[in-house]
């Protein structure tokens, strides 16, 4: 890390790659539970890849704007992630999104260190996710430190992706405003 966190948050964000997304999008109507796997190079370690996985909880879906990410409950993300919510409640004042419940929340977490190449790692994670036919699973590829950077950027993702038909069901059922 540098000594710019503000630069280290824009760094993870940029640095993270989505590899796999999930095949179903997030629930309209219900919650949605995104099981992740992040994939990182261990800083100044060649050939150390460390394996996060966890679950990414997603509640039905509410409208907010910017001004609302502060009114976010980010359990068990570290302060990384929520300087990064921030940082987008300030720059992004167009910004229209659903929420997806009350909580952006990481549970289920384990983590492990192997020794290998990163496309190694990465391979076998993403050939392990495709075999286990989890239609909520998501591979990602990121920086070892901030990491949890690329959980919000994965949750992003989620939502921008998810939206349009989420949309399209809330204005169906009379329920988007």
């Amino acid at each position: 890390m540098s000594s710019n966190p503000d630069f280290d948050r824009w760094y993870a964000a940029r640095k993270t790659r989505i590899l796999v997304s999930p095949s179903h999008q997030l629930e309209t109507f219900g919650s949605t539970l995104v099981n992740y796997h992040l994939i990182s190079e261990l800083d100044d370690i060649p050939g150390k890849i460390r394996i996060r996985e966890g679950r990414l909880e997603a509640h039905q879906p509410l409208v907010i704007t910017p001004r609302l990410f502060s009114e976010l409950t980010t359990e068990g993300l570290g302060d990384e992630a929520k300087a990064y919510l921030e940082f987008l409640k300030e720059t992004e004042e167009h910004l229209r999104i659903l929420r997806y419940g009350y909580h952006l929340k990481s549970d289920n977490f384990s983590e492990q260190i192997v020794t290998d190449s990163l496309a190694a790692v990465t391979e076998r994670v993403k050939a392990a996710v495709k075999a286990s036919n989890d239609s909520f699973a998501a591979v990602l590829q990121g920086v070892d430190d901030p990491w949890d950077v690329a959980l919000v950027v994965l949750w992003r993702h989620e939502v921008e992706r998810s939206a349009g038909r989420n949309i399209k069901e809330l204005n169906e059922k009379g329920k988007l405003f």
